[in-house]
């Protein structure tokens, strides 16, 4: 769960400052951010050039059908419900919205566990959630504290 808040927190707080243009020396590129993903994980995981190969394609698919979720509950994020049915129903679509993903994620976890051995698997997802973690602490440091 934590991982799925990092990674779209990471997501809207980037592309909230590409759309507001404040730090036009900082703009996002999503095919840099991937290729430095992708090179974080093949380091950390000890990836060799074939298991790469084999992995970032299926690794890929998984993100795009994430992305697609990540959307969805972000567009339902800009809803302000104002009664409690439509509190209780806007709780219920991102409650949904948050199982998908993980089923995806699940689905996923289960196919590289047949491409890749379950140690590089393992060290694969940690490198991920520290890559994203990472990149929210750097883009949060370049806005300087909130207040």
């Amino acid at each position: 769960m934590k991982r799925i808040l990092n990674l779209y927190m990471v997501l809207m707080l980037t592309s909230a400052i590409y759309a507001q243009g404040r730090m036009p020396q900082m703009r996002f590129d999503p095919q840099r951010f991937q290729a430095d993903l992708e090179q974080f994980i093949t380091r950390e995981a000890g990836l060799t050039p074939m298991e790469a190969a084999a992995f970032f394609p299926v690794y890929r698919e998984m993100l795009n059908k994430q992305r697609a979720l990540y959307m969805r509950a972000g567009r339902n994020g800009f809803v302000r419900p104002t009664d409690d049915a439509s509190c209780r129903k806007a709780i219920l679509q991102r409650d949904e919205l948050e199982l998908q993903i993980k089923e995806i994620q699940k689905k996923y976890h289960e196919r590289f566990l047949k491409i890749l051995p379950a140690k590089k698997v393992f060290d694969a997802i940690n490198a991920e959630d520290r890559f994203h973690r990472q990149s929210f602490q750097r883009v949060a440091g370049r806005r300087g504290p909130t207040k």
